[in-house]
């Protein structure tokens, strides 16, 4: 008896061309639809590429660009020489909290003070609720060992000597195709630039787009790194407020109309959390091509959005080459790697910062380099980034349930599902300043939003990282929280 067919032709899927949807995106929601109706079941197989191009008459690009989308958010799973199948664990039932199920981690054994001098040597511990720290426990040091090792036995077939001051192409491509699919940035491998770091794409900008005593936009509260390295530059900040749909842009025009430069963080406002709308978002690129301004858009972690399909970045609605795109590496893999990217609209552009990267540091580390393409073109990138993308989800709920169950007197919860942090309003019973000493003397690393206000204040607010802990250290860390608060109650 021949063997069955454990393929399975998804009934009810209609694809309509005269829609404004996509086709390909048609088919996403539709197999994403089925997928959580239950009528396709984990561990079915879908029909191939060329299958289901051929039964609802459409190109193959089509359904591979849905596929990828799929396999991305961890709806299917593609296995070698055997097909594409439906996620045996679907991410919808992985972002429940179960804190009961993950193993209790030991508090480290020696916790330094936030201002304690650490030695040279010492190795610095991630405090509660530290932010922007990802889950080092998490990452797959086998697998970047596996490849390091691969690396270094084949090393005399690479080129150790002066690399190309943008980067290692390979790794710019890798670079560009995982942009234009999972953030639908424009670009090409000849647009990207590999960066030591997100700071350096900062220092970048303010020194080769302007010129000491322009004007910049800056989101206020905002990321003081950006702050300091456009002052340092010479530059003039220019607050602009921010509101629960993103930057204002209307005071930025009226108070600062001869800004060169605004730097936003429109997907995710860091520290708010907030989103940009899309009103905003074209009143914002008609005002930079209007005025022959750029943008500087930092999508520091775009990865992290635990509900529907990742925002389109703001460059992907840019007709004008006015968006500067920066991303980093260091919340998706580790801090120490120490590699990030640009992406720029021009060749003239591309130019100008190649002279002055080069006069910096003439390169990044090429082994670093190397090392990451093959981590990227392995598929371990992507897989990483979709544990991650529902440990952190996990984590976030987690630390939502510990604040309303045990704080819920003395806070608000912002609740944004996505980002490496959680903003918590603090309600009027509470001095704020009682507070601050008590978190210091408790030895936890909570910041304030004020911390990242210059003149635009909003009322007070904490914001707690979760992202490095465990269950067990967010309930630790949140008892000794607790005793904060109940120190500073009124």
């Amino acid at each position: 008896m021949a063997k069955a067919s454990s393929v399975i032709m998804p009934a009810g899927i209609r694809l309509s061309r005269d829609s404004n949807v996509p086709l390909y995106m048609q088919l996403y929601q539709q197999i994403k639809a089925l997928i959580n109706a239950g009528q396709l079941q984990p561990g079915n197989r879908i029909p191939s590429s060329r299958e289901l191009a051929a039964e609802l008459g459409v190109s193959r690009v089509i359904v591979s660009q849905c596929f990828e989308y799929l396999i991305l958010e961890g709806y299917l799973e593609g296995k070698t020489g055997a097909g594409t199948f439906v996620a045996a664990v679907q991410p919808e039932q992985l972002l429940q909290v179960h804190p009961s199920a993950e193993k209790r981690s030991p508090l480290p054994k020696k916790v330094l003070p936030p201002s304690v001098e650490k030695k040279p040597g010492d190795r610095i511990t991630a405090l509660p609720f530290q932010m922007g720290m990802p889950s080092l426990d998490r990452f797959p040091y086998h697998i970047w060992q596996k490849i390091g090792n691969n690396v270094l036995r084949d090393l005399k077939r690479y080129h150790l000597g002066y690399e190309d001051t943008l980067g290692l192409w390979e790794l710019r491509t890798a670079i560009a195709t995982y942009l234009r699919l999972a953030r639908g940035v424009t670009c090409d491998a000849t647009r990207v630039m590999v960066v030591t770091g997100s700071q350096q794409s900062l220092n970048l900008v303010a020194q080769g787009l302007l010129q000491p005593g322009d004007e910049v936009w800056m989101e206020d509260p905002g990321y003081h790194g950006a702050r300091r390295a456009f002052l340092h530059a010479g530059i003039k900040e220019c607050p602009v407020p921010i509101q629960p749909d993103g930057l204002d842009v209307s005071y930025a025009m009226t108070h600062y109309p001869n800004a060169k430069l605004a730097y936003v963080t429109p997907s995710h406002q860091f520290p708010t959390g907030y989103t940009l709308s899309a009103a905003k978002r074209k009143q914002l690129l008609d005002w930079a091509a209007a005025s022959n301004s750029w943008i500087l858009e930092d999508d520091y972690d775009s990865e992290y959005r635990y509900e529907g399909m990742p925002l389109p970045c703001l460059q992907s609605e840019d007709t004008h080459g006015r968006v500067i795109y920066a991303g980093t590496f260091s919340k998706v893999l580790f801090p120490g790697l120490r590699l990030a990217y640009l992406v720029l609209p021009s060749s003239a552009l591309i130019e100008r910062f190649k002279v002055m990267k080069d006069n910096m540091d003439r390169q990044s580390p090429a082994m670093e380099q190397y090392l990451l393409y093959q981590f990227i073109e392995g598929g371990h990138f992507q897989r990483h980034i979709r544990k991650m993308r529902l440990l952190y989800a996990e984590r976030q709920q987690t630390l939502i349930t510990l604040l309303k169950t045990r704080l819920n007197a003395y806070v608000t919860v912002h609740e944004v599902p996505a980002g490496m942090h959680l903003l918590c309003w603090v309600k009027p019973e509470v001095d704020i300043d009682t507070l601050k000493q008590a978190i210091k003397a408790a030895q936890l690393s909570a910041v304030f939003l004020d911390w990242f206000t210059t003149t635009h204040q909003l009322p007070p607010a904490i914001l707690l990282g979760f992202t490095a802990y465990s269950s067990y250290k967010l309930k630790t860390g949140i008892e000794k929280l607790s005793g904060c608060f109940q120190l500073a109650a009124r």
